[in-house]
């Protein structure tokens, strides 16, 4: 007996005086996470309780296959990219596991039994995305490559559900578009299994184009963000730091469209300090080991004018206007002494982008914008090859150069370089 007290006064001695939590890689537990840990299996659980409810077997099936395609797609790329993750805790944070489980069910939900079902499925799904950047299990672009790669299986396996031997139909008209409806005597005969329904694909034009972009930045940005000036001799936490974007558009009117994107991009750093700097009130001395990180986000949108389309050559100018987020932490290797600092910028965005096609199929790619306003500039300049799958589906490979001089607060202008591959993957829905 009293040895186990004595046991739990030193246990109690070293929680009192011990080493304090880094907070840059220190995990939260709390009800928000364990939230997203149950909603992330509730959602696929509550598609397959809609198939049910709908008597879909084939609905069903397709959740099944959507489901397990993205788990495969996002397990297969852990291992491959290895990125260590935001809590230090392993090498297997990109992509999120439970944010591609969450959409894989929210986007099953949706485009099988339309938006009563997706929109609250939806936002369940954000939810969980958020609270595994909360919890400090993943980075955002983590939570984006997840989500992503859920919503493009999604898209590829799971139709509308449709009642057998009802038929929706549209055809342009001189005023405008005729709808139709057929039913045939199929709608109103028994079918195979327990009610099950035939699956009919949408017709007609796609307006929209989501595209998922994941690559990798070969460039120190977080050594330009400053880290060189005060960290001298060390290098990034993960060498190649991978990222995803998404990009959304909605075609308009003469071949117009409007477009929404967002990109994340983190990295950490860790080293001794080379020379005296502040952050946020707090003094870090040459010698000191500290973790460091650093944070640009962008979100933004335009609005594109197509000005030649050919044959072969497209040309589209947009114009737009993109919120910048730049982020910096540090602390000490062992903790204590936490800062952070970060700045916000708007800046209005012209964008040109060229394809061309080199066959039915494969194109050739360009695009170059710029954004500038009170001294604050960043240069996107990206070419690269991409190949028509089928009339909905693209891949694409390309280069991407970026340049950049953006506020922050560890030193006042930070001329921040980027240069990356990038693999992207869109559909037309």
């Amino acid at each position: 007996m009293k040895a186990g007290l004595v046991s739990l006064t030193v246990a109690a001695s070293l929680v009192t005086a011990g080493v304090q939590a880094n907070a840059i890689t220190d995990s939260v537990d709390d009800s928000m996470v364990v939230a997203g840990d149950a909603i992330q299996i509730l959602l696929p659980a509550t598609g397959l309780f809609a198939a049910w409810m709908h008597d879909d077997a084939e609905g069903a099936k397709q959740l099944a296959y959507s489901t397990l395609s993205a788990q495969l797609a996002i397990h297969g790329l852990k291992k491959g990219v290895g990125r260590r993750r935001p809590n230090d805790s392993s090498w297997n944070s990109f992509p999120s596991g439970h944010t591609g489980a969450a959409f894989s069910g929210a986007a099953f939900l949706q485009s099988r039994y339309g938006s009563a079902w997706g929109s609250p499925a939806y936002a369940a799904a954000t939810f969980v995305g958020y609270s595994r950047m909360h919890g400090n299990r993943h980075f955002a672009g983590d939570v984006i490559a997840g989500a992503g790669i859920a919503f493009l299986t999604n898209q590829y396996f799971v139709s509308p559900h449709r009642a057998d031997g009802v038929y929706f139909n549209a055809m342009p008209t001189a005023d405008g578009f005729a709808v139709g409806m057929t039913v045939t005597n199929q709608a109103f005969e028994p079918t195979g299994g327990k009610g099950s329904r035939a699956v009919m694909q949408h017709q007609g034009a796609k307006k929209n184009r989501f595209e998922l972009g994941m690559g990798f930045n070969l460039a120190d940005s977080a050594g330009h963000f400053g880290a060189r000036s005060y960290l001298e001799g060390t290098g990034a936490v993960d060498k190649y730091q991978p990222f995803a974007y998404i990009n959304y558009q909605r075609d308009l009117d003469n071949g117009n469209f409007l477009e929404l994107e967002f990109n994340p991009n983190e990295t950490r750093r860790r080293g001794e300090v080379s020379r005296n700097f502040s952050l946020d009130g707090h003094e870090y001395k040459t010698g000191e080991d500290i973790y460091a990180q650093f944070r640009h986000w962008m979100l933004g949108a335009s609005l594109y004018k197509n000005v030649y389309d050919g044959d072969a050559l497209k040309m589209d100018v947009g114009l737009g206007g993109y919120l910048h987020m730049v982020s910096v932490g540090v602390d000490k290797e062992q903790g204590g002494q936490y800062a952070d600092s970060t700045t916000w910028s708007f800046l209005p965005s012209l964008t040109a982008q060229t394809r061309y096609m080199l066959t039915d199929d494969l194109y050739l790619s360009g695009s170059g914008q710029a954004q500038y306003w009170d001294d604050n500039s960043y240069f996107n300049v990206d070419a690269g090859v991409g190949y028509q799958l089928s009339p909905n589906w693209e891949a694409g490979l390309k280069y991407t150069y970026i340049k950049s001089k953006l506020d922050n607060n560890l030193v006042d202008k930070t001329n921040y370089d980027g240069r990356s591959i990038v693999l992207s993957i869109s559909t037309r829905f």
